[in-house]
């Protein structure tokens, strides 16, 4: 066994990796009010790529909607505003919602991690005899406690998402003549009440709990897990001189880590969960297209599945996954840095 991996071992026996900054050392005010201006700064960014899948994954015919702005048609520019449409309905209501999933992820994985941790490392006595076999568990805890608080954080953030989701989703595939005289989410919202009554907000709710479920699971589980297990060699206090990463600089070191913990994990969850969110999209448009609104969950997988359509989007929410959670996950840790109690500026 190399150096690295007892050093690795020898963490996990003698009590097991955490994170740096637990969630109970964090001032709340003081993340949130940070994390907004710096989450919505994100959402700016990565909004065309958002707008880009949402339309492919609507699409009937294989072709883009005449009102899409292609960049060799040089007029990609002129019609930028098109790629931000919904953004005010996502930034606005993206706030609360995050506030719901962070606070859910990390009270969650900081319970499940230590309570795993805690029965792995005393077990009952009627598991004694496998005690050996038990410790062998401890780096599963990481990426199992990831993957959990991941889920019931998805989980628990969609009665503000589902909403959100079908009124800025609308906007995204509007005609541009519709979306002039009718694009604003006020008149969005009012013709979803008046044509399905208020469970209109809420259309593909369910879709959206057992799509969010794996996609959350995975997505934390995987970058969890590969930062975890990658993190042997962003430790200032272990020796790499030997090794071919020594010459690399730490803090070079560390976002290779991060960036390859965040697209592996993009790639995994976007492959697995990428036919139930086409699906869940189609439904939540309805007839901003050619789907009516009466249109059922049936119906919608069968005309999908048809034909190749289950993975249409999959290359621009790949890229959004990762490259939103490159970011994401590198700004959160350093944002949870400067946020805990005990942190002086």
């Amino acid at each position: 066994m190399s150096s690295l991996s007892t050093r690795n071992q020898q963490s996990y026996s003698m009590g097991g990796k955490k994170s740096d900054t637990r969630w109970s050392d964090i001032d709340k005010t003081r993340l949130f009010s940070y994390g907004t201006v710096m989450y919505s700064a994100l959402t700016v960014a990565l909004h065309p790529l958002t707008v880009t899948k949402i339309r492919r994954q609507v699409l009937t015919n294989g072709q883009l909607p005449a009102t899409t702005p292609s960049i060799s048609s040089g007029t990609f520019f002129n019609n930028i505003g098109q790629y931000y449409r919904g953004l005010g309905v996502v930034v606005s209501l993206a706030i609360p919602t995050r506030i719901i999933y962070i606070s859910s992820l990390e009270y969650s994985r900081e319970l499940v991690d230590t309570n795993a941790r805690e029965f792995l490392l005393n077990p009952p006595s009627a598991l004694a005899t496998y005690n050996k076999e038990i410790i062998g568990l401890l780096p599963l805890v990481t990426p199992f406690s990831g993957g959990v608080a991941g889920g019931l954080a998805a989980v628990s953030s969609q009665l503000i998402v589902v909403p959100m989701d079908v009124v800025s989703q609308k906007q995204m595939v509007m005609e541009n003549s519709v979306y002039k005289e009718n694009g604003s989410a006020i008149k969005v919202v009012r013709s979803i009440i008046n044509a399905d009554g208020w469970r209109g907000l809420y259309r593909g709710f369910g879709l959206s709990i057992f799509t969010s479920i794996p996609s959350g699971s995975i997505w934390w589980a995987t970058y969890a897990g590969c930062k975890d297990q990658l993190s042997v060699y962003a430790d200032p206090d272990i020796s790499l001189e030997n090794h071919a990463m020594g010459s690399i600089p730490l803090v070079v070191r560390q976002g290779m880590i991060q960036i390859a913990s965040a697209v592996s994990a993009a790639v995994a969850a976007s492959v697995a969960t990428q036919p139930l969110d086409t699906i869940k999209t189609r439904l939540q448009v309805g007839n901003s297209l050619s789907m009516k609104s009466s249109s059922s969950l049936l119906s919608v997988a069968k005309e999908l599945t048809t034909k190749p359509g289950l993975y249409k989007g999959l290359l621009p929410r790949i890229a959004h996954m990762g490259i939103w959670g490159s970011c994401l996950s590198a700004a959160y840790e350093g944002l949870k840095l400067i946020s805990r109690k005990d942190y002086v500026f």
